[in-house]
């Protein structure tokens, strides 16, 4: 069949979802967040080695050897940030948000390092990449669009303060059992004249720990902070329940 390919260069923006124990997108008014203060996003996928069978016969010959295929087991993420943004380490480690006392409605100015709360946050996680070389078309540009749409246990790691810029790591891992569905956003555009969007094609299933396609939807917009996520529609609803897993 047809393929699209191209070459890929540079972060756009990230957004992060709020999930429940499910994996599924949780509604709310600080459900979502959309950032381009990141540095890189890395991604390690783990696998358990295949498990050999062999057996020399008598002679001392190979008589049986056999191995196994490679179980993935889940995908280590590693997340580096230039622009630290409260309410997206809560959102990713689940740490407590430090609040003023604006009125009528405080301002996020921090977060506390908590042993009881650290890894206790699920969240999904989409980056945008650019494509090179490429020309506007009918459909307009090409990104590459990422997605892991159940991630987990995520902690803070080292940090320095100097004459120097400061970058926080976080690290987490994907994990099966995703409840992320077709997804609460429209991140894909109908190949065919009008070009409606619409959220992914097919559901996310249960074993799957990372997405990648072309899109020509646009990255939403970076901000400082979360925003609400609305409740799925209808019909978004339906097409996560029914899509096997």
């Amino acid at each position: 069949m047809p393929a699209i390919c191209g070459s890929y260069a540079r972060g756009k923006v990230m957004r992060l979802t709020r999930l429940d124990e499910c994996g599924t997108p949780v509604p709310g008014p600080t459900g979502t967040l959309v950032t381009k203060g990141f540095v890189s996003v890395g991604m390690t996928p783990n696998y358990q080695d295949p498990e050999e069978v062999t057996q020399a016969d008598a002679n001392g010959d190979l008589c049986i050897d056999d191995q196994g295929r490679p179980a993935l087991r889940w995908v280590d993420l590693s997340m580096v940030f230039c622009n630290i943004d409260p309410e997206a380490i809560n959102i990713i480690t689940g740490n407590p948000l430090v609040v003023n006392d604006a009125t009528p409605t405080p301002s996020s100015v921090g977060w506390r390092l908590d042993g009881d709360l650290t890894g206790t946050a699920n969240f999904g996680l989409e980056v945008w990449s650019g494509k090179t070389g490429q020309s506007c078309g009918t459909g307009g540009l090409e990104y590459g669009y990422w997605l892991w749409p159940y991630v987990v246990q995520a902690r803070i790691g080292e940090a320095t303060i100097a004459n120097a810029a400061l970058t926080l790591t976080l690290t987490a891992r994907t994990s099966t059992g995703s409840g992320w569905g077709v997804g609460p956003y429209d991140v894909t555009k109908s190949a065919v004249t009008p070009f409606p969007e619409g959220p992914l094609a097919t559901a996310i299933g249960a074993a799957q720990h990372q997405h990648f396609e072309v899109t020509t939807v646009a990255p939403p917009t970076p901000g400082c902070g979360a925003i609400a996520l609305a409740a799925p529609a209808e019909g978004l609803v339906a097409a996560q329940v029914l899509e096997p897993a």
